[in-house]
């Protein structure tokens, strides 16, 4: 009897531990996003900035490989840039828009809110390329410094290679048509835009990016 007792705990344990095993599967989803870039440069010198407002766009695919854990790419189109006042009275404005390719590969970690509702957390490195530069408005004093205009203005950036560290939280909602995400990321770039040179008119040039996107993901396996 008690060969037989140890036998059935056995294979009870082994049957819980099995089912425990088993009730999580490997998830493979894709799909796009769409969302909202509010960004500025991180000069130094300083330079009085507000946040310009531009938009982005993607594709998105996701592997979650175990209970609360996976990989997430992107690759996507994403407008950034930066916004000055041109003078003391705060009247007159400079902006320029920077076009890039963007490719975060972030960890994703995710912890269920509900059946159908998750919390989730993404942070890891991007890299970015430019691919093209427009001035969106230039209102400069007639007296601006010609060096500055020359150096700084009508200076087209001198890095288009890009790179830096993504992360952001977010909400994700579980359908029968497919998965619906909600999310907010910073962008904080580690890579200059401007040359850095001792001579160079800036030692730090940066993109800094505040991100609000909509995902959508369906599953394919």
């Amino acid at each position: 009897m008690k060969k037989i007792r140890l036998g059935i705990i056995g294979l009870l344990f082994f049957q819980i531990s099995y089912g425990q095993e088993n009730a999580f599967q490997s998830e493979w989803a894709m799909g796009v996003n769409v969302g909202v870039t509010l960004s500025n440069v991180r000069f130094s010198p300083i330079r009085s900035q507000d946040l310009l407002r531009q938009e982005s766009g993607g594709i998105t695919i996701r592997y979650i490989s175990e209970k609360n854990f996976g990989i997430q790419a992107e690759l996507n189109y994403s407008l950034r840039g930066w916004k000055e006042k041109t003078d003391t009275i705060n009247v007159n404005t400079y902006s320029r828009s920077l076009s890039y390719l963007e490719l975060p590969v972030t960890t994703h970690l995710y912890f269920n809110l509900g059946e159908k509702s998750r919390l989730i957390f993404n942070i890891g490195p991007q890299i970015g390329y430019n691919i093209g530069e427009k001035i969106l408005k230039s209102e400069l004093q007639e007296e601006t410094d010609p060096d500055l205009l020359n150096r700084y203005y009508n200076q087209k950036i001198q890095r288009i290679f890009d790179y830096g560290i993504t992360g952001g939280l977010g909400f994700e909602f579980r359908t029968g048509i497919g998965n619906f995400i909600l999310d907010g990321r910073y962008y904080f770039g580690l890579s200059d835009i401007f040359s850095n040179k001792k001579s160079d008119l800036f030692h730090a040039s940066s993109n800094q990016v505040i991100g609000v996107k909509l995902t959508y993901l369906f599953n394919f396996r």
